[in-house]
């Protein structure tokens, strides 16, 4: 099994039997980037994952509607408190400049004992002690962002890759 080294602010090993990557982030790596790292590392373009953990803070939008009921986010909304990621799952995909993104939601609880969620923010999701977590990568599949043909947003499409 191949893992990272010592001291790396990620531990991750692949298990070849089930094609999974089990691992934790430490304190301090940005959930997104350590998730895309380890797919970088282990040469993954398309995934599931799920996690759970502690958070420094969280940043996420929500989905709100219009006077219209058509839907959009809210503006960023950032806890003034650690938190704990109660759950969270996210796929793993590219987005429209053919960069390895993620689309991720959580379920957390903050230090009030006020339970929230949403859509997490890449680059805004540092860890407070540790965050644990298994991907599953997909072979053939190919994921990337593309607009909607309804909203007009980017969104991912799921497509079968060649082998």
């Amino acid at each position: 099994m191949e893992g990272f080294v010592l001291n790396h602010p990620i531990e991750a090993v692949y298990d070849e039997k089930t094609n999974r990557i089990i691992g934790r982030l430490k304190k301090g790596t940005d959930l997104f980037e350590g998730i895309l790292a380890v797919c970088k590392q282990h040469h993954v373009e398309a995934a599931q994952f799920q996690c759970i953990g502690s958070l420094a803070y969280a940043t996420i939008v929500q989905p709100q509607q219009n006077p219209d009921k058509s839907l959009q986010y809210s503006e960023r909304l950032v806890t003034d408190t650690p938190v704990e990621l109660l759950s969270g799952s996210g796929f793993v995909g590219y987005d429209e400049q053919g960069q390895l993104d993620i689309h991720f939601h959580g379920l957390y609880v903050d230090c009030d004992q006020q339970m929230n969620g949403g859509h997490f923010l890449r680059g805004e999701n540092p860890v407070a002690i540790t965050v644990e977590f298994i991907i599953f990568p997909v072979s053939y599949t190919h994921v990337h962002r593309k607009p909607d043909e309804y909203s007009g947003i980017p969104l991912f499409h799921f497509t079968k890759r060649s082998e």
